[in-house]
């Protein structure tokens, strides 16, 4: 490693925590200045500050968790010195609860940055900011604080309970000083949480989270979110119905990963027709929380032929299984591992093979 100027780590892949303070992430790395790495927890990106924030010249960051574990890491963030670090790239989709006392308080530390990304979501604690981030406060906590910043390319995602409804043009003027170009979307749900996601354009994140039927980018030409793989669908006040999904097939052609949330029962329920949607590179489908027509709507009635992943109640699959053997047979044909949420039951040999690439046990998810 003494001769490593560069390292980069694939994101799936997690550095491991370090036993004690006196360890070292890149022991006899004098040259080592790029780096790229996911960590477990906030705490590890300050541990790693500190020992080499001296020599990084660019430094992007995956973070698990945002929380602070240790007591003392807000106080050990006031010894971080990174004279010579230019780039920087947090990326945390797991909801923030510490946002003002982790993130904002780092970034006034690194003054030198010319080329800062942010992939953040923000979320609901008692802790956390009671107001949606915006561009003043972007300005005030964080591009004042950068007096050599030439680039800041953003996707922020705050949540806040008991949101006040405001207008989106309120958010959209915050950004007035600015002469990059930005966008923003507020949605409210019947749980009385609030969402504000802003972003610059063009669009640098791979996914989106919380998108409702209220979504108002998918309606537009511009092919904002082409880049986006994951998606995480949830709305409590109206259902997903067959057009949304043809929607959102058309809008992100490159989905990887797709979540749905949503408990209400479909009313305009189609018919098979040869005419179905299709996600021609959806790997994983995650159904945690759902009324059965989206179990039915995509395992039925939707076209899946790289589905590997597959997250499900045990009832709805088994009753798919049972009644629309045609129909879903040839999405089911590549899953290799599926996860049931909060099944005690054994699958019956029905149900297993009708799998026939199953290469691992179902697993149960408590």
């Amino acid at each position: 490693m003494r001769s490593i100027i560069s390292f980069e780590l694939d994101e799936d892949c997690v550095l491991p925590r370090l036993v004690s303070d006196d360890d070292l992430f890149f022991p006899q790395s004098p040259h080592l200045t790029h780096i790229r790495v996911t960590l477990r927890y906030f705490d590890d990106c300050i541990h790693l500050l500190n020992q080499l924030g001296s020599q990084l010249y660019s430094f992007t960051v995956s973070l698990v968790y945002s929380s602070i574990r240790e007591s003392n890491m807000i106080s050990r963030m006031t010894s971080i010195s990174c004279p010579y670090l230019k780039e920087l790239t947090i990326t945390s989709y797991r909801n923030i609860p510490q946002y003002e006392q982790c993130i904002v308080p780092l970034l006034q530390r690194l003054s030198t940055i010319e080329f800062l990304t942010l992939l953040l979501a923000i979320g609901v604690d008692t802790s956390a900011s009671h107001h949606f981030i915006d561009g003043l406060d972007l300005q005030r906590d964080i591009i004042s604080h950068m007096p050599h910043l030439r680039q800041f390319d953003f996707h922020i995602r705050s949540i806040v309970p008991r949101a006040p409804h405001i207008d989106i043009d309120t958010i959209r003027q915050s950004f007035v000083q600015r002469e990059q170009s930005v966008d923003c979307i507020l949605d409210y749900f019947n749980n009385d949480c609030g969402q504000c996601q802003i972003f610059s354009l063009p669009f640098i994140g791979t996914r989106l989270d919380f998108i409702s039927n209220r979504f108002p980018l998918f309606d537009d030409n511009r092919n904002t979110f082409l880049n986006v793989t994951t998606l995480l669908l949830f709305d409590d006040i109206k259902p997903f119905e067959n057009s949304f999904f043809g929607l959102v097939s058309r809008a992100l052609p490159h989905l990887k990963s797709l979540e749905v949330f949503n408990q209400l029962e479909q009313q305009e329920k189609t018919t098979i027709t040869t005419n179905l949607i299709e996600f021609p590179h959806l790997a994983t489908l995650i159904l945690y929380d759902i009324h059965i027509d989206y179990a039915e709507q995509l395992l039925c009635r939707t076209r899946l032929p790289c589905l590997v992943e597959l997250l499900i109640h045990y009832e709805p699959l088994s009753t798919i299984v049972t009644q629309y053997q045609e129909e879903a047979r040839n999405n089911c044909s590549k899953i290799e591992l599926i996860r049931f949420v909060d099944s005690s039951t054994n699958p019956t040999d029905t149900l297993l093979n009708f799998f026939p690439n199953l290469h691992c046990k179902i697993s149960k998810k408590a």
